[in-house]
């Protein structure tokens, strides 16, 4: 596996174990033509924001924009700038589900403080049987999938006997903690559905810099209904996977980002605000604030 970590604005990526010049960047595309990505685009590679430690620190302003993160991949999971709602990109469409549950196409104004996407080549694919929880449907993807130190892109296509899905709130300076923001998340519950699991499966090692484990969105078939998903229950579907085998980090240049202590065992409140349904428990359709 090799690893690459670039800077933000830099025109060097550093390679282990040396620095080699970056590729020029590609022509800027538009969301909607972004479907076709660059030739040149390493299509084995999980391309990162930042880093998940900074994140549940606060830091939610923007480090790329849409229209960049778009160039690096068509498959991924992320949120916006100000913590603005989750963001799902699929088939090379950002989307992005807001606090209110209102799902809308992602513009080219936009940014991401945190994202992992990839070029979701398909390695492999098998039924996914019923299952009555996503804590089953990790167990049985866990078994079926062995690559436990490399990334692994999942899409799940599925019909859902039901689903709990989150998202949080547009955020202002001075920013708090995610763990403080993730109790006034707004949580729902839907019946009968169908759509996709977007998944991201990252090895244990990434701890404090991405989640450890599944991070998961969901997009309902006609685009109207997602979140982050807290919960299913699963009627039938298919699981489609590409196993990643090269990471590139993009971090930040600024003092706010080299002055934070993102080294601190944060593994704890990185759990609860992952599997939390906020302090009013589960809605039925309604948001909970």
């Amino acid at each position: 596996m090799r690893f690459h970590f670039g800077i933000l604005g830099s025109l060097c990526l550093v390679s282990v174990p040396g620095c080699v010049p970056a590729t020029p960047a590609a022509p800027p595309v538009s969301s909607a033509s972004a479907r076709t990505l660059p030739a040149s685009l390493d299509r084995d590679q999980i391309m990162q924001v930042s880093v998940i430690n900074a994140l549940m620190l606060g830091q939610y302003d923007g480090q790329m924009g849409i229209t960049e993160m778009l160039q690096y991949g068509n498959f991924g999971v992320g949120t916006l700038d100000h913590l603005d709602g989750e963001l799902i990109v699929l088939d090379g469409t950002a989307y992005q589900v807001r606090g209110d549950g209102k799902v809308v196409e992602v513009g080219p104004d936009r940014s991401t403080p945190f994202v992992a996407v990839t070029s979701f080549e398909e390695d492999g694919a098998f039924p996914c049987p019923p299952v009555g929880s996503l804590t089953a449907l990790e167990a049985y993807l866990n078994e079926t999938l062995p690559q436990k130190n490399n990334f692994v892109a999942i899409r799940v296509e599925a019909r859902f006997n039901s689903l709990t899905l989150r998202s949080v709130h547009r955020q202002d300076p001075p920013y708090k903690p995610l763990a403080e923001v993730a109790k006034s998340q707004s949580v729902w519950t839907h019946e009968n559905l169908g759509g996709t699991l977007v998944g991201i499966r990252s090895p244990a090692w990434v701890d404090g810099l991405n989640v450890p484990g599944y991070h998961w969105h969901f997009l309902s078939e006609d685009h109207k209904i997602g979140g982050h998903l807290l919960d299913c229950r699963v009627r039938d579907g298919q699981v489609r996977y590409d196993v990643c085998g090269d990471w590139l980090l993009k971090l930040s240049e600024s003092k706010e980002f080299n002055a934070t202590d993102i080294g601190r065992d944060l593994s704890r409140d990185l759990k609860r605000v992952e599997s939390s349904r906020g302090e009013e428990g589960e809605g039925n359709g309604e948001a909970k604030k």
